[in-house]
């Protein structure tokens, strides 16, 4: 701490008249009440203080006779230890001081803890710092427990709220037992008076009891309730009507929402027409007229939807009388396996099962009538596959093995003709695509490109097909173009003669050579004269057969 004082805080000189404007208290008792409050606790306060002080004078005085350099190291630590608790308490002081108070004894309490505060403060200046760092230890506890105070008054608020909206709420069924009643309004009554008077503690307590006793109280009236339910369904399964009125009117009497016993007070309106129609369609089940019980179980039932009895005895009716459809449905199944007629057997057996769903053996005839008719599915379409393949019909093929996979996805048959097909298919495409390539060839004067390609189609041709007419023709055509034709070339034998992309003449005289027709380029190369490029066109009736390469022109002319 510096040497300086430290600054006093402003004393609060609490005077409740002053406060409320010098208007007179209209509960005497009251005010003496918070005043005795006060009185004790100033005289606890300050009890608090002059304990702590006697206990550290007699701490000082038993103990041991110390150095003076130990003296002023223990100074040194009680002025830290005072000045630490000082920061603290001045900010649980503040905190408290921020919060909401609305109640007497609450900021006379406040009022208590700042002027404990106060004494702390001019202890510390005076040098006491043992006493104080006591002193404000204890402010710092009783700020805490003024907050906790400040947060129970804050609660039991609410809580005293919660409990007297469920006393009103219970008001008008309080002669259920109305000494429960009594005691739970009593506890609330009790409570909000301790809360008043700032024993909030005390006030809390006597919440618990009001709950506990509104806790009670609902039980018991939920177990009347649900009691007088259970008579009210008994009656009606016994048709008295006057006995169920009464339960449920009585349940309803504490409870006027209860869905049950407002239905069951319905119900029982129809119920001696309802337990006579039941009985009657006892009696016709038992004889077998299922036709007189079906209608019995749904007049009761549509006099009283809510009836379990004539639901269930109507659906039970209704499963005897389909017994014959069945044994109907088994014999349809039966008759049509015998003729392998499998859709007519499966949809007699499906319907079987709609009667009986549960019936396993019947489950049974009917996987296997599927089993049979699977495998004849499969027969079929692999007989259908195969003739189609036979008739060259390809894509329909195709389509049937594709039919018998989905009924069968590893069938091996299958899948070795949509192999087979499928190869002719390509072979077919490639056939007709090699055919139109070497046309085109044709019609661009490519004869050795498309005799190429008329040759590869040849090859790729399926054997059971025949060639068209077209394709005879552009046979013979190609033929005719295939012969080679002889011819002369003619230089001056210093000029190097080529044909590109077939042969190298060289320096010739005279050479005769054998060209299949087609278009070929030949040039003529000499050193120091211009190259000579002629275009030649080989055709079978070309009017000459020799040609002349010969560089004549100079390059630098």
């Amino acid at each position: 701490m510096s040497d300086q004082k430290t600054p006093k805080h402003q004393v609060i000189d609490w005077n409740t008249n002053a406060q409320a404007g010098n208007r007179a208290s209209n509960t005497p008792n009251r005010t003496k009440l918070f005043a005795t409050i006060a009185a004790v606790a100033v005289v606890a306060a300050l009890g608090a203080v002059a304990f702590s002080w006697r206990a550290v004078q007699q701490s000082q005085e038993a103990g041991p006779t110390l150095t003076r350099a130990q003296q002023q190291e223990l100074a040194y630590q009680n002025r830290g230890r005072a000045e630490l608790a000082y920061e603290n308490a001045s900010q649980a002081l503040g905190a408290a001081r921020a919060l909401p108070v609305n109640h007497e004894g609450l900021l006379q309490e406040i009022a208590l803890i700042e002027k404990a505060f106060l004494l702390a403060e001019s202890d510390l200046e005076d040098g006491k710092y043992a006493a104080a760092a006591e002193a404000l230890d204890a402010i710092i506890t009783s700020t805490q427990e003024f907050t906790e105070g400040v947060e129970m008054q804050r609660n039991a608020d609410k809580r005293y709220d919660d409990l007297l909206a469920r006393t009103r709420a219970v008001d008008r069924y309080k002669g259920f037992s109305l000494a429960d009643y009594n005691a739970a309004f009593n506890a609330v009554g009790e409570g909000r008076h301790l809360l008043e008077s700032g024993s909030f503690r005390a006030a809390w307590q006597s919440f618990d009891t009001a709950e506990e006793t509104l806790d009670r109280f609902e039980t018991n009236k939920a177990a009347f309730v649900a009691d007088n339910l259970r008579t009210g369904q008994l009656a009606l399964k016994q048709g008295d009507r006057a006995a169920a009125e009464t339960a449920f009117q009585t349940a309803l009497q504490y409870d006027t929402s209860n869905e049950a016993g407002i239905r069951g007070l319905s119900r029982a309106e129809n119920a001696p027409q309802v337990f006579e129609l039941l009985t009657r369609a006892r009696i016709a089940e038992d004889n077998g007229d299922y036709d007189t019980a079906i209608a019995a179980f749904d007049e009761a039932f549509e006099l009283d939807e809510f009836n379990a009895t004539a639901q269930q005895g109507a659906a039970r009716a209704r499963a005897d009388q389909k017994e014959f459809q069945f044994n109907g449905f088994i014999s349809a199944a039966e008759t049509a396996a015998e003729s392998e007629e499998w859709e007519t057997v499966i949809a007699s057996y499906e319907q079987a099962l709609e009667v009986y769903p549960q019936r396993e053996d019947i489950e049974d005839a009917l996987d296997n009538a599927h089993e049979e008719y699977h495998a004849a599915q499969v027969h079929n379409t692999l007989a259908e596959a195969y003739d189609l393949e036979r008739d060259y019909l390809w894509d329909e093929a195709r389509l049937a093995y594709e039919r018998l996979l989905d009924l069968e996805p590893d069938y091996q048959e299958a899948i070795d003709g949509l192999i087979r097909v499928g190869r002719t298919v390509r072979a077919l495409l490639e056939y007709e695509t090699l055919v139109e390539r070497s046309e085109l060839h044709l019609l661009a004067s490519e004869y050795q490109a498309a005799i190429r390609t008329f040759n590869q189609a040849m090859q790729t041709k399926p054997g059971y097909l025949e060639i068209s007419p077209e394709v005879g023709e552009m046979r013979r055509v190609l033929e005719l173009n295939s012969r080679p034709i002889d011819i002369t070339f003619v230089s001056d034998d210093r000029t190097w003669v080529s044909i590109t992309n077939f042969r190298m003449l060289g320096k010739i005289t005279e050479e005769t050579v054998s060209l299949p027709p087609g278009d070929y380029e030949v040039i003529g190369r000499r050193k120091n004269f211009q190259d000579v490029m002629l275009l030649l066109k080989v055709r079978p009736q070309m009017s000459t057969n020799i040609v002349s390469v010969i560089c004549k022109t100079r390059a630098d002319s």
